[in-house]
């Protein structure tokens, strides 16, 4: 199945669930597998816009058996994760990976160069513009994890040590994945930025380059994955609000290995995720011989659950409502400037009308000038509408009355 196939796939069955919605809000991503926020694995050029925003993500991924033969747990089967990821200033986001069921650990961090934001004073450029951000995954010690963050056995005290000791298994020895960097670019829409009378669904597409997990395969080959991307990864994402506060995500991606897709159900910052990865590889009957065989090339499931909230808004209550008091304020402010727009578009309306009823020798001249002037107030009227849809829709703003009753070419 082709990357155009799956994002077709992935449209299709948006638009077949999509129930009655309201304006759409500003697209957020939820965590990955093992590495703070993107799709299914693969990460995205997006940070929370809301300082100290942060999320606590457990994941589990079910093995025929689970490749850590002794582990804290004792589920046989489950390898399982936990996340805990942080923003700042909108452009950074870091964190802590306890990846697989030992556990070990790395930290993780991403660095937003260009925000979609950034770029709309550039008008229809701005439409050819993606996000960009440089990131890092396994930052730490363990540099002979796999994508699944396996790679190590926990082995019982030795030599007098009260701690259980983390040795590499013979399978990962020639990995070297700590220090992954990638650089990643995302391009988001909405459905309602080409129509307003279309529904309102979001989608973005995501490509991005990166070493270590992303092209280090230990020297096993088509054992590891047979379908190897060499390091570029791409995906795709579609949400929708089907209820007030509910967000419902399609995902699909090839994160450099194979493809994987996935949905996930947000309520007010709670998250659950279901996932099948390794869509190309087949059924777990189908693995290869040896060691390898009961860990890659095999279809599998996984889960998420989540909690994203805001640490300033568990400290201090008025954190919320401050925010609020300034989306007020920029509703105001969009409310007065659409009137103002409105008014414009109104006079520029009437001038058109005056040049047709007028025998001049530049009336042509004077009318396509004014028609221009016309298209351009009419987009950004537009562009201010569809902000003040996507501030009323995030729930804390109530929807603000027309400050003017719309020329009738608007109605």
């Amino acid at each position: 199945m082709s990357m155009r196939n799956l994002i077709r796939i992935t449209c299709a069955g948006a638009l077949a669930l999509l129930v009655a919605t309201p304006a759409s809000g500003q697209q957020t991503y939820p965590n990955t597998l093992y590495w703070g926020s993107g799709l299914v694995d693969i990460p995205v050029a997006w940070i929370s816009p809301l300082s100290g925003d942060f999320t606590v993500a457990y994941s589990g991924k079910r093995f025929t058996p689970d490749p850590n033969a002794t582990k804290i747990d004792y589920n046989d089967k489950l390898n399982s994760q936990l996340v805990l990821s942080g923003s700042l200033f909108g452009r950074l986001e870091g964190g802590f990976a306890a990846f697989s069921s030992n556990p070990e650990y790395g930290f993780f961090g991403r660095a937003l160069l260009l925000r979609s934001e950034d770029s709309e004073r550039l008008g229809i450029v701005h439409w050819f513009i993606p996000a960009l951000a440089l990131g890092v995954r396994n930052v730490g010690q363990y540099s002979h994890i796999d994508r699944f963050g396996i790679g190590y056995n926990l082995l019982p005290p030795s030599d007098g040590t009260p701690n259980a000791n983390h040795q590499v298994d013979t399978l990962h020895t020639r990995f070297n994945t700590n220090n992954s960097y990638y650089a990643v670019a995302t391009k988001e829409f909405s459905l309602q930025d080409f129509r307003t009378s279309w529904p309102a669904i979001d989608f973005s597409l995501t490509y991005g380059y990166g070493n270590g997990l992303f092209k280090d395969d230990g020297g096993l080959g088509a054992r590891y994955a047979s379908h190897a991307t060499g390091g570029s990864f791409y995906g795709a994402k579609l949400d929708w609000t089907p209820f007030r506060h509910v967000t419902m995500s399609l995902m699909g991606e090839n994160n450099a290995w194979d493809r994987n897709v996935g949905a996930v159900l947000d309520y007010r910052g709670l998250r659950a995720g279901l996932y099948v990865t390794e869509l190309g590889a087949g059924n777990a009957n189908a693995t290869g011989v040896g060691e390898s065989g009961y860990i890659y090339n095999y279809q599998k499931t996984a889960f998420t659950f989540g909690w994203q909230s805001n640490i300033y808004a568990l400290l201090r209550g008025d954190v919320l409502q401050r925010k609020e008091r300034a989306m007020l304020r920029q509703r105001d402010l969009l409310v007065a400037e659409i009137a103002r727009r409105q008014q414009r578009i109104a006079g520029l309306e009437l001038e058109i009308n005056q040049f047709e009823a007028q025998n001049l020798l530049d009336l042509q001249q004077r009318r396509a000038a004014a028609q221009v002037q016309l298209r351009d107030e009419k987009d950004a009227l537009q562009r201010l509408q569809d902000r003040l849809k996507r501030l009323e829709a995030q729930g804390t703003v109530p929807p603000a009355a027309s400050p003017t009753t719309p020329p009738p070419f608007l109605q």
